[in-house]
């Protein structure tokens, strides 16, 4: 047969042409299936053995060049860590991506480039007659691999991100908890069960893309007979065995999610609560049994037509499940809910809402907290007030929000410093424990004069020093009376500063150089600047020409390299905001948002940043709206010195099964509590994060009984609180005082509770925070048959006092701004005082300053310039009478005592509504000077109205 006759596309054959093809020779040889009396294409060249060396040793390189930049970050990675002595973190981190990325690569590789090698070599043989073989060109290999290689890396990548899961895995310890349904311990949910179906999941893609690929593979050898419209894949034995033996797996793997199905009933959201219901296990746990058997069915059908085609049990097997899936998982479940549950749904869910309160309860850690009776509410006395004298020197005056902007404008200093979060601590301070608020002091290098590289990477180093200041004292100008001030920092207690530079903190963006040429600045004084270098060890040490480099590639700076300030002595200091550089080493920990500053007794400013361990795959536990989890602990307390940025973690709740598997993943990375320094661990706080979640899914379960829970019938919420003329969620708050019944004065945050729907307060939350109880929970229930007033309440009855309401309206037509600051709800001994700090900001001015407090009880309201003249004014009063604060805060004028001036007449002629106008004018006067600012209000209203009628009587404006 000539070769003319051949039904061969031109590109097809320019393409055999270019690749060297030979004639139809088999992959052994000459003289392969069909090839006696084919004519040969002629042959090019072969190409030199050395040429193909030299395309090794290109690719090589290529392969180098690319990953130049990964080799730098890892080397770099390597002296930090290093530098922290933390390489064994490092390298466990490492080893498991690395080791992930390997093995599933290798896995990924072998099933896609083994399946297609196959497929070529069965293609090839199969080759129908005068069909060119197109996969026995030898480029065809190297794309097929090629693409086997690329496809081998992306899935390799997208499981290997989840190495923690695997960490975890490796390293899991039992929980102690079993699971209601299934009888599994905990430890399954957290650790087993999300490894399983990762890989599930994975392999399932990957057969998927092998069968493809695979098809493509046996459809390219029949490229002639589909052409034609000729080829039936059926009639192929070679590619019906082996795509069969593909789907016989992937069926089976389908039907093994179907048993991983299985147990995610415990997060099904069907029922009334979070969690497997009555409709889950007793219609749709056997819908999964079925799917899985029919599944199970199909695999084994699928694997009998690798012998022999039958398409019918097949189609019945797929039939089945389809229906099973339809009738048993859709149908079923919907009647048996709508006509079996929902008419006895209590009956019929009790026991699954009984799981879902134990197990949230167990995820949130509310099982632990504590509850008692407040049982009764005695009015205010000045016993109590007596009694609790610490208490009262510590409520929390200043709010801070404005006391930042307040800091900003009296210590920021110059336009460069900053200040973040106010932080809230307590201290001991002349033998007494006195809460504080203080922020440090930290650069922003966008405000710099000049931006130039010197200035930012070697003189602008670091930023300097702390304020401090008591939480309820205040100037007669409304500004705090500070502990610590100005630069360099002034103590008027004894705590002193003694290492005030901040080279790690929560502004410290960039990288730094230091201990270089350059002396460093430190803090302005007067119209110089003073100057140091630093002494610490933090940073990597640039004692080498690699080490500057590799810095130098990494950070992407030449400067690194040329600039001559930069000597053997020098440290690059990267990763120094705190967040960032913990994320570095355990990227596997959620963080707080609002890591503090602790002063040591030593004078060392060290950072504190708790550290939470969770998951949302916790059985049958409601997961929080906000984050999406439904269980977290707060499990490492971890600290970062603020000059060497030393990074310590200490484990602070050992029962956590999550920080026991990761301590056994990073042996030496923990290290229990008590190893934490004195001076520290008297500074720890329950982290307000915390502490919110917890008390949102108290509102709810804090119901233990199945019937009160089911009927929502003691819902709570979260208090709201008037801040800046906007009603919002009321913050817990820190105090120091004694539980009642108790005598010794503890550190405590506080969130009340308010009944859904309802303003009145009805129990309060606090979290111990000192060492011997931290973390321990307490909640007291206020008696229901009585009214206790809630904060929006108290906010209400502050804008409907008259004389109140009538002095923040002058203030806000004076040209300044009322801002309100936290209500904060203090209990003492059987009674509530209720106090709100209230700033003035002019329009002209940045600078909050405190002018009045309010104190309140529930029949009471007072006003004063101090906190002593309000209760005192508070006190002083007979029961039920409103008072407000006079001019000097020393006593207490009553709106209704207050004189007044007699309205003129209604037939009053000119001369007596001038005289009338006079009178109130003189009247208010006079009630300005006393402070009296209901009367003061009430006579310029009089006033007013006197005007209008002498303008109405004369025609004219007076």
């Amino acid at each position: 047969m000539s070769r003319d006759n051949w039904d061969i596309p031109e590109v097809f054959r320019r393409a055999m042409e270019e690749a060297g093809w030979e004639g139809n020779r088999g992959e052994g040889g000459e003289g392969g299936e069909g090839g006696g009396d084919r004519p040969p294409f002629p042959s090019r060249p072969r190409r030199p053995r050395g040429s193909n060396r030299n395309l090794w040793i290109i690719g090589i390189l290529f392969v180098l060049f690319i990953s130049l930049n990964w080799l730098v970050g890892i080397f770099t990675d390597w002296l930090w860590f290093t530098e922290l002595n933390y390489q064994n973190v490092w390298l466990t981190r490492w080893s498991y991506q690395f080791f992930s990325f390997i093995a599933f690569f290798v896995i990924a590789l072998i099933i896609l480039w083994g399946n297609w090698a196959i497929a070529r070599r069965r293609a090839i043989k199969d080759t129908p007659p005068y069909n060119p073989r197109f996969l026995q060109i030898g480029a065809v290999r190297w794309i097929l691999l090629g693409v086997a290689l690329f496809l081998s890396f992306g899935f390799a990548s997208s499981i290997a991100v989840r190495w923690d899961e695997f960490l975890l895995f490796l390293n899991r310890v039992p929980f102690g908890t079993n699971d209601p349904i299934f009888n599994r311990d905990v430890s399954f949910y957290l650790f087993e069960l999300p490894v399983y179906e990762a890989i599930q999941q994975w392999l399932v893609s990957l057969l998927l893309l092998t069968i493809l690929g695979t098809l493509a593979i046996y459809a390219v050898n029949n490229a002639i007979e589909i052409q034609r419209g000729k080829w039936r894949p059926q009639d192929s034995a070679v590619l019906r065995q082996h795509v069969a033996f593909l789907a016989a797996l992937i069926l089976l793997l389908w039907a093994t999610g179907n048993l991983f199905e299985i147990f995610n009933l415990n997060y099904s959201a069907r029922g009334v609560v979070f969690g497997a219901s009555y409709t889950d296990i007793n219609a749709s746990l056997y819908a999964l049994y079925g799917q899985i058997a029919f599944m199970v069915l199909a695999a084994l059908v699928m694997f009998f037509n690798i012998f022999r085609l039958s398409l019918r049990p097949l189609i019945v097997a797929g039939g089945l499940w389809l229906l099973t899936t339809i009738l048993v998982g859709g149908v079923y479940p919907a009647l048996l809910q709508r006509y079996e549950v929902e008419p006895n749904e209590l009956v019929r869910e009790t026991p699954y809402i009984q799981y879902n309160l134990d197990f949230t309860r167990l995820g949130f850690n509310l099982d632990k907290i504590q509850t008692r009776d407040f049982e009764q509410v005695d009015p205010l006395s000045q016993a109590d007030i007596n009694a609790n004298s610490d208490v009262l020197n510590n409520i929390r005056l200043w709010d801070y929000r404005p006391l930042r902007a307040t800091y900003t404008q009296l210590q920021a200093l110059r336009p460069y410093y900053v200040f973040g979060e106010i932080d809230i601590d307590r201290y001991v301070i002349d033998g007494e424990l006195q809460q504080v608020m203080l922020a440090t002091r930290e650069l922003d290098k966008s405000q710099l004069p000049s931006l130039s590289w010197v200035n930012t990477k070697l003189e602008f180093t670091h930023g300097y020093g702390i304020v401090m200041n008591p939480v309820d004292r205040f100037t007669a100008d409304g500004q705090p009376e500070f502990f610590i001030k100005n630069l360099p920092p002034e103590s008027e207690i004894d705590l002193q500063v003694t290492r005030p530079e901040i080279y790690y903190g929560e502004f410290a963006n960039d990288e730094v150089f230091v201990g270089s040429d350059r002396d460093e600045f430190s803090y302005p004084s007067g119209n110089e600047n003073v100057y140091s270098s630093y002494a610490g060890t933090g940073g990597v040490p640039l004692d080498s020409f690699l080490k500057r480099l590799a810095f130098a590639f990494r950070l992407g700076d030449t400067n690194v390299l040329l600039s001559d300030e930069i000597n053997t002595q020098t440290r690059v200091q990267i990763h120094r905001q705190i967040q960032e550089r913990i994320e570095m080493i355990t990227p596997f920990l959620a963080l707080d948002s609002d890591p503090y500053i602790v002063l040591t007794d030593d004078g060392n400013l060290v950072w504190i940043q708790d550290a939470f361990t969770f998951s949302n795959r916790f059985p049958y536990a409601t997961r929080d709206e906000t984050t999406g989890i439904n269980y977290i602990r707060n499990a490492v307390k971890i600290t970062i010195d603020a000059y060497d940025g030393t990074v310590n973690y200490y484990i602070a709740d050992e029962q956590d099964p999550i920080i026991q598997a990761y301590s056994n993943a990073f042996p030496g990375l923990f290290k229990p509590l008590s190893q934490m320094p004195e001076n520290l661990l008297s500074h720890l706080r329950y982290p307000e994060d915390l502490f919110t979640i917890q008390a949102e899914q108290y509102l709810r379960y804090h119901m233990t009984d199945v019937r009160v829970f089911f009927n929502q019938e003691d819902v709570w919420q979260i208090p709201q609180e008037v801040f800046e003329g906007n009603q919002q969620p009321m913050e817990p708050y820190y105090v120091i005082m004694p539980l009642p019944g108790e005598t010794e004065s503890e550190y405590l945050m506080i969130q009340p509770f308010n009944p859904v729907g309802k303003d009145n307060m009805i129990a309060w939350m606090a979290v111990r925070n000192d060492p011997e109880n931290y973390g321990e929970l307490v909640v007291y229930e206020l008696p229901k048959q009585e009214l206790v007033f809630g904060p929006l309440q108290v906010e209400s009855r502050i804008d409907q006092e008259p004389s109140i309401s009538q002095q923040f309206s002058l203030w806000d037509q004076g040209g300044s701004n009322v801002i309100r600051g936290n209500l904060l709800v203090i209990p003492l001994n059987d009674s509530f005082l209720y106090v709100e700090p209230i700033y003035l900001r002019a329009d002209t001015s940045a600078l909050p300053e405190l002018k009045r407090v309010i104190v309140a009880t529930d029949t009471r309201i007072a006003m004063d310039t101090s906190l002593n003249g309000a209760l005192s004014a508070l006190l002083l009063e007979s029961p039920g009478e409103i008072v407000v604060e006079d001019g000097d805060g020393d006593t207490a004028v009553s709106s209704e005592d207050a004189p007044t001036v007699e309205v003129a007449p209604v037939d009053a002629n000119v001369e007596e509504l001038i005289a009338a106008a006079n009178a109130h004018f003189e009247a208010a006067q006079a009630a300005q000077r006393n402070g009296d600012w209901g009367t003061y209000g009430a006579e310029l209203e009089a006033l007013e109205d006197t005007l209008n009628r002498l303008v109405e009587l004369t025609g004219s404006t007076p």
